[in-house]
């Protein structure tokens, strides 16, 4: 016999609805604003955002009126950093070496507030020439490997609203345009079980990245390569099968992590 899952706390997914308006290019927004995002009534948004405020979770500016997230991140974000810094720990080694075989930039992402940031990246040490990656730079998700195996991940688990608020933003003649075009590689990446991007962020550069699932399966981690497109088709191969001990290494952390 299945067993029924618990039905979620409305108010509880609310809250967490409101604090995810909040991105590093949203910091801090007005009661209207926040309203908008989650398509919450003003007067419900108010009072959500008011248990907020009183809790810590939210700050409420008083020359502006704006709000912005409040001091209780403040003393968790050294938790934060001693994950991170566990993972970086555990891949270092990989992604150092994928740098270095395949004369790339090589990077480790992490998934924070349904954003993607890359928290480690690294570059080959006898290469005249490589792409530099910026750490815990806000990347547009329907514009990189990394961003589009987040997309996917919000699909699959029913969170469709995401799709729904992007803009699809053109950054050279091969972005991907439209919700019908994103859909569709969705669908590639989710049989092949990586992701790609071919010159849809910046002329002549693309990247490969792998997904990486926490316990209840949903996206924690991804590793990436980034390089010049020109190069690829005759390392993928090789490079596909090197992030597949990346894949290997993280299960294996995961079992040694479990009760």
């Amino acid at each position: 016999m299945e067993k029924k899952l618990q039905k979620p706390i409305q108010s509880i997914q609310r809250a967490v609805q409101i604090l995810d308006c909040f991105t590093p290019t949203d910091p801090s927004l007005p009661l209207s604003a926040i309203s908008e995002k989650t398509g919450l009534n003003i007067n419900t948004t108010r009072g959500l955002v008011n248990t907020l405020v009183e809790s810590q979770l939210l700050l409420r500016d008083r020359e502006t009126g704006y709000y912005k997230l409040g001091y209780y991140f403040v003393t968790k974000a050294s938790m934060i950093h001693q994950d991170i810094d566990r993972y970086v720990e555990l891949f270092k080694p990989l992604v150092d070496a994928i740098a270095e075989k395949y004369h790339f930039s090589a990077s480790l992402q992490m998934v924070y507030q349904n954003q993607i940031f890359s928290v480690y990246c690294t570059y080959p040490t006898k290469q005249a020439y490589y792409i530099v990656m910026s750490e815990y730079t806000d990347l547009p998700l329907h514009a990189t490997s990394s961003g589009k195996l987040l997309l996917l991940d919000e699909v699959t688990h029913g969170r469709k609203e995401m799709l729904g608020q992007l803009d699809f933003k053109a950054f050279t003649p091969s972005s991907i345009r439209s919700r019908e075009q994103l859909e569709s590689q969705l669908k590639a990446i989710q049989k092949n079980g990586y992701s790609t991007e071919i010159e849809e962020f910046v002329n002549d550069v693309g990247s490969l990245a792998v997904p990486l699932y926490d316990e209840k399966g949903r996206l924690l981690l991804t590793i990436s390569a980034t390089f010049f497109v020109k190069s690829l088709p005759q390392l993928k191969n090789d490079l596909l099968k090197d992030f597949q001990k990346a894949i290997d290494t993280w299960k294996q952390a995961m079992r040694k992590e479990m009760p």
